[in-house]
């Protein structure tokens, strides 16, 4: 699953990826997500149980609680996000919690790369070496620097956005294309 160029705010709880340490099959999930827009939100950006989640180029700021929390078995790769704190400083949380299959409660971990932390955020890592490599799971992506540019790109460009109206001769195309699929429609419904 990927989540892109989301734009969260007006939240306590943002996101939770694995609902329970109660559900062991989510040790197959798999999240990416990019230029996410974390605005203010007090927690989970996100917090995960099991799953392998990757985030990159994402802006989170002024959360309340923590930015990203790896609990049960998790694994987080964060690459070139920016962590702007406000009053909490700690910018990755570590909750213990015992799978419903395991003897032994356990956290999840998580490896920073390139990673840009202000106001005085804390990105103190876990476990870093035991955590994915994204070139596992594809060949290409592309990281931007962690920097203001990426901050103002991701603050600008994420959620939703006004779109003008379409040019009159990109309407006509689309219409075009619309009237020759319900031809072929037809032409396939025909006996």
């Amino acid at each position: 699953m990927n989540l892109v160029r989301c734009h969260f705010f007006n939240h306590n709880k943002t996101m939770l990826i694995g609902a329970s340490p109660k559900h062991i099959g989510d040790r197959n999930i798999r999240v990416t997500i990019h230029h996410c827009f974390f605005d203010g939100t007090r927690q989970r950006h996100p917090r995960v149980r099991f799953g392998k989640v990757h985030l990159y180029n994402n802006y989170t700021r002024a959360w309340a609680v923590y930015g990203a929390c790896a609990s049960v078995e998790s694994q987080i790769l964060s690459q070139h996000c920016v962590y702007e704190a406000a009053d909490n400083k700690k910018a990755f949380e570590y909750y213990i919690e015992k799978a419903a299959d395991r003897d032994e409660k356990e956290s999840g971990s998580l490896r920073s790369e390139g990673d840009l932390f202000l106001n005085g955020a804390e990105g103190h890592v876990q476990d870093p070496d035991s955590v994915f490599k994204a070139q596992d799971f594809y060949e290409h992506w592309t990281l931007e620097p962690a920097d203001t540019d990426l901050i103002k790109n991701v603050s600008r460009n994420a959620g939703w956005q006004n779109i003008a109206d379409l040019p009159s001769d990109l309407t006509d195309v689309n219409e075009e294309e619309e009237a020759e699929e319900e031809e072929e429609e037809d032409d396939d419904n025909a006996i």
